[in-house]
């Protein structure tokens, strides 16, 4: 045990090959603050502000639907208001905004209150403002529903202002204003709806982050490649990198329909497509550690391995670059159980591989 832990603790990485990881590093921070850090959006030049509680409703403008339930609503003087006595059932109104040719997202300003609210006891229930994305054909688009704000109990009349980023594709939304079983009185005054568009600058930022992932990603796993004991294994890692990499930068929509195949092709139409996913995320990483920790030949394989177990986590950052996507941390910790039964089957091999070569080399 103490001559394996001197042997590991003597291990010299390869200087070009932490400078790679260091730069990785810094892509990874990169990549946070231009997603969390850097502002998104911006009013769209020569948009119009339409406030739906004031104007008339036009097909170039906006559109209105009450939908009462057992309740009641009420549209006058510039406000809305939706009372409902019975806490179940939905009381709301929709506001349909128009199609427009570009949408990236809705300033969504509004003075609000409640009285009396009193929700059925569940997160989903209370007064809410939820805005959902649409398609050209006025379909809802998949995960484009994002709420708001929610009240219960007593408020007294509040300024709510939010920038909402609406999902790729979207070309109009639909704010939904709604009592969903809760009893009670929600008041919606002076609301305004403000088409944005994405900034250039966060554009600009977003492409040179990807060719940035593009060059060092490509040029670390070059210098990995470089390092295996054969041309075909050298293969078989950098076909795995790929599919890992055409895996992570899938727009979530795409990857639901390529998931979707897959299990059609090997005859799991009933299998949930969430699991799939949960489980290529293992078996990626899995086989990515297991070739690269196998058949590593100028470095110490525990070199290749706490790469990989970084560049696991490192990975989930770069979805943030992708439209639909986001990290996940359950992701990360799924792709760093890959790397450990990958990498310790890797070590398996290569310590049994040494083993039956020198039974064959003793003497009958």
């Amino acid at each position: 045990m103490r001559a394996w832990l001197f042997r590991l603790l003597a291990v010299r990485p390869d200087p070009a090959l932490l400078r790679l990881l260091a730069a990785l590093l810094l892509l990874a921070s990169a990549t946070a603050w231009q997603e969390w850090g850097m502002i998104r959006l911006e009013p769209l030049p020569g948009g119009s502000l339409v406030r739906p509680l004031s104007e008339p409703p036009t097909l170039d403008s906006f559109g209105l639907r009450e939908r009462p339930g057992r309740g009641r609503v009420v549209i006058g003087d510039g406000a809305v208001v939706l009372e409902s006595e019975s806490p179940s059932g939905i009381v709301a109104l929709d506001v349909h905004l128009a199609p427009r040719s570009e949408l990236a997202g809705l300033r969504v300003v509004a003075t609000l209150a409640s009285e009396a609210i009193l929700p059925a006891g569940d997160w989903r229930s209370g007064a809410h403002l939820r805005l959902v994305g649409r398609d050209r054909e006025g379909r809802a688009l998949y995960g484009s529903s994002v709420h708001l704000t929610r009240l219960v109990g007593n408020r007294t009349p509040f300024v709510s202002r939010h920038d909402v980023q609406l999902p790729q594709g979207s070309v109009a939304g639909t704010l939904v204003i709604e009592l969903v079983r809760a009893s009670g009185r929600l008041e919606v005054r002076d609301l305004s709806l403000l088409p944005l568009r994405d900034r250039p600058l966060f554009l600009l930022a977003r492409s040179a982050l990807i060719a940035a992932w593009i060059l060092v990603g490509g040029w670390t796993l070059v210098r990995l490649l470089r390092t295996l004991r054969s041309p075909w294994l050298a293969a078989a890692l950098g076909l795995a990198a790929l599919v890992a990499i055409v895996l992570l930068v899938l727009p979530s929509a795409t990857e639901q329909r390529f998931l979707a195949v897959l299990a059609g092709l090997l005859g799991f139409e009933s299998f949930d497509l969430a699991l799939l996913g949960n489980t290529a995320h293992v078996l990626v990483f899995a086989g990515l550690a297991l070739l690269a920790t196998a058949a590593v030949r100028n470095v110490s394989p525990w070199v290749v391995l706490a790469t990989l177990a970084l560049a696991a986590p490192l990975a989930e950052y770069v979805q943030l670059l992708t439209e639909g996507r986001d990290v996940d941390p359950s992701d990360a910790l799924r792709n760093l159980l890959g790397v450990a039964i990958g990498g310790g089957l890797g070590l398996l091999m290569r310590r049994v591989s040494p083993s039956r070569a020198r039974l064959g080399r003793r003497p009958a």
